[in-house]
């Protein structure tokens, strides 16, 4: 059976897609008033948000009712970014949030285009597979249209706030941790809830294991107060205090990512203004 594998024609058949669909959007929107382009890019953002609720009417999600239900919450980055955009996008007059989705949509997309775990080893026309990348085309070209046809800019001035609108994504993670596993949906242990080997792919719980060579990294980075398991909750394993951990690693590495991503942009306004006044 075909499948989508790292390098193979299906891999690239899907960042074509991604470009194409850009660039056709770009097309059709360029030219258009700033109120319907805006009005374009959250339509899309909401239909993108009602596939992370509609697969479940649809295999490989149907059948494993109810627990499969647990794979519409905010179990991961890309999750919560399907799911508050567009109520970002709500707001018209642009704040810090707008930022943030430029930033993290772009880190999401472009994450999940390169290395898109839940495609791997998948039929490349399955239901999941073109659902996958339908909303993580989304999280990337919605927000860079935005930036491109001046709908919303990211600022160079709002650095500051990326690590800790990172930090608060990464809190509604952990909180939707606990309501699973609450609710049943998930079947956990405390100890396992803070390993950061078992359903850590946000980094929430610490580095998780696929990252082993960039631990020592993370380590120096993160207080050992911060790495210390002072009341034995996870029976010994590498500890890392959920979320908190990330708090220098967030600055450190998010920072100069935010700056080179908009710099395109701001650089270009700065010179525009100046070539103006």
């Amino acid at each position: 059976m075909k499948t989508v594998e790292i390098g193979n024609g299906y891999y690239f058949m899907y960042i074509a897609i991604a470009v194409v669909y850009f660039v056709l959007l770009f097309f059709l929107l360029r030219g258009k008033s700033q109120k319907t382009i805006h009005i374009v890019l959250t339509i899309l953002l909401f239909v993108n948000m009602s596939t992370h609720f509609i697969k479940q009417f649809f295999e490989p999600y149907h059948s494993g009712w109810p627990t499969s239900w647990r794979r519409s919450t905010l179990e991961n980055i890309c999750a919560v970014s399907t799911v508050i955009f567009p109520f970002i996008y709500l707001f018209k007059k642009q704040n810090v949030l707008h930022d943030y989705v430029f930033f993290i949509g772009l880190c999401g997309g472009l994450g999940a285009l390169f290395y898109p775990t839940e495609a791997i080893g998948h039929a490349p026309f399955a239901f999941d597979t073109i659902r996958f990348y339908f909303c993580h085309i989304h999280l990337v070209v919605v927000p860079l249209l935005a930036a491109v046809l001046h709908v919303y800019r990211p600022r160079l001035k709002m650095f500051w706030a990326i690590p800790l609108l990172f930090l608060v994504q990464e809190a509604i993670i952990c909180l939707n941790e606990v309501i699973l596993i609450k609710t049943g949906l998930v079947d956990s242990t405390w100890e396992q809830f803070l390993d950061r080997g078992v359903r850590n792919n946000s980094f929430v719980f610490g580095v998780i294991p696929d990252f082993d060579a960039l631990k020592p990294f993370f380590d120096a980075l993160t207080p050992k107060f911060l790495r210390t398991d002072a009341f034995n909750l996870n029976g010994g394993k590498d500890f890392y205090f959920p979320v908190l951990w990330l708090l220098i690693p967030a600055y450190v590495l998010l920072v100069p990512v935010y700056i080179i991503l908009s710099s395109p942009f701001w650089i270009a306004d700065l010179v525009n203004k100046r070539r103006n006044s």
